[in-house]
């Protein structure tokens, strides 16, 4: 019976290892997504409280209700053809990705900088900066 019980929790400390590694991926992913479709909706789900955002020339630091209309406003004026995340990795505490927006009036070279807060990551810097 106990080798039961000592199985059952190897298995369960397993998964939850093997979730906490993949966790960072899975919102890169939906990230991913989000941005594929325009949707500065489901995208804001992924912000920090606060985020610094960058967005052609123009950088600030805004709450995450604010930035969802800043980036909503990007994909209006900056409609998608394509997205990809291209490189991940991590620096410190922070996770990145970069990535390549296409829109139909150009193309901008994304920057995701996600952190864990509590038991979740949020991106807490996004910026979209064209191409050169």
């Amino acid at each position: 019976m106990k080798l039961i019980f000592t199985l059952i929790f190897l298995l369960c400390t397993f998964c939850n290892t093997l979730q906490a590694q993949n966790q960072p991926d899975e919102v890169f992913q939906q990230i991913e997504v989000a941005i594929k479709k325009g949707d500065a909706n489901s995208l804001s789900n992924h912000f920090n409280s606060m985020l610094d955002l960058t967005i052609i020339d123009k950088e600030q630091t805004y709450s995450s209700s604010h930035a969802m209309y800043v980036v909503k406003e990007f994909f209006m004026n900056y409609p998608v053809r394509s997205f990809s995340i291209l490189h991940k990795g991590n620096s410190g505490d922070n996770i990145y990705a970069v990535g390549s927006y296409i829109s139909t009036k150009g193309a901008f070279d994304t920057n995701i900088f996600i952190k864990k807060y509590g038991n979740n990551y949020k991106i807490n810097q996004l910026r979209f900066e064209p191409d050169k």
